[in-house]
């Protein structure tokens, strides 16, 4: 399944009419691609990392600064500080990834 039909099926199944699931998916769109593990460009060029590395080094614990860089990420592309620690405490009490698209 992709990303696009995993979406748009969670958000018909939380109950959302097809216009409003099209509206969520269309500025999930502009934010990231539909990519649930996608960096803000310009943090990639700041860090040097590119969606997986980051992905990768915040997740094993590499990257400390996940919380108070100010790089957005993810799918809405959170940067405000408390989102991204919810993000990050949410993914490793349930074990998984910052951007685990089910998660």
């Amino acid at each position: 399944m992709t990303n696009e039909e995993f979406i748009w099926r969670f958000l018909a199944d939380a109950g959302y009419n097809n216009f409003g699931i099209a509206g969520v998916m269309g500025n999930l769109y502009a934010e990231s691609c539909l990519n649930p593990q996608n960096l803000q460009n310009s943090t990639e060029k700041r860090l040097g990392m590119n969606d997986a590395q980051y992905t990768a080094a915040v997740d094993s614990g590499t990257y400390t600064n996940f919380v108070h860089d100010s790089g957005g990420y993810g799918l809405a592309q959170w940067t405000y500080w408390s989102r991204k620690e919810g993000l990050l405490n949410y993914a490793k009490s349930k074990g998984k990834s910052i951007g685990d698209l089910q998660m």
